[in-house]
């Protein structure tokens, strides 16, 4: 395989380019940084407690967040790929093919966890879920296990440019990532998408959200970053 993923470090490795940068990470250089002392401050101030606290109980949560998320994840891959089940989570099981059943039709196979990447644009990433349909087409699911699912940002900000006509909130961010997969797979396989579709497990069952297949605003973040990284190279050229 042209390309290796390390799952302690979360890198991905081509054989032959080195070093490739994750999806997420790309698309995290299009958000604006989450100035954590600054909101911190805030809530410390209107909950009467001090700063630390908030920080420690922010960090505490983001953790079980992300122990929720994997395990979850866990689950349904094992249930997906070889048909594992577990007693206790039969609930989720049967939310996931209901959603399946009423949104993913007529699919001739799935993949899971699929390893997709770009040799020219040097960038990685894996899919949780790959629908293949007849006629060359492909539908692209993701799960989702977050608190929070925002079609809006609150405070009216945005993704930074070129993506600054979408509102910074998770609905954009899922929807960017989503579509990079997509472009991925189409520009690996040579297929076409169908759609894209999130699978937000809100308490104990599945919503299913579709999003638009942001493609040419994926393109335009590939260019925009590959052009940075070529105008560094060339400026440490000349120096």
């Amino acid at each position: 395989m042209a390309v290796s993923f390390n799952s302690d470090t979360h890198t991905y490795t081509h054989n032959e380019h080195g070093k490739l940068i994750s999806v997420t990470t790309l698309l995290g250089k299009y958000k604006k940084p989450f100035d954590s002392n600054f909101h911190a401050t805030r809530v410390a101030k209107k909950e009467g407690v001090s700063i630390e606290m908030v920080l420690e109980m922010w960090e505490a949560e983001k953790n079980r967040a992300c122990d929720r998320g994997t395990r979850i994840h866990e689950l349904l891959e094992n249930y997906i790929t070889v048909g594992d089940v577990e007693q206790d989570y039969s609930w989720l099981y049967k939310s996931y093919d209901k959603s399946v059943e009423r949104y993913i039709d007529n699919f001739k196979e799935i993949h899971c966890e699929k390893l997709l990447h770009n040799d020219d644009y040097k960038v990685a990433g894996t899919a949780d879920l790959i629908y293949d349909h007849p006629n060359n087409e492909f539908t692209v699911g993701d799960f989702k296990t977050n608190k929070k699912f925002r079609f809006s940002s609150p405070f009216s900000e945005r993704l930074l440019a070129p993506v600054d006509h979408l509102h910074s909130c998770e609905f954009s961010n899922y929807s960017l990532q989503l579509s990079l997969y997509a472009y991925l797979y189409e520009e690996l396989t040579g297929k076409k998408c169908r759609k894209l579709v999130i699978f937000y497990l809100d308490g104990d069952r599945f919503r299913a959200y579709h999003c638009s297949y942001l493609k040419n605003d994926v393109k335009n973040i590939l260019k925009h970053f590959n052009k940075g990284i070529n105008t560094v190279n060339e400026s440490n050229k000349t120096s």
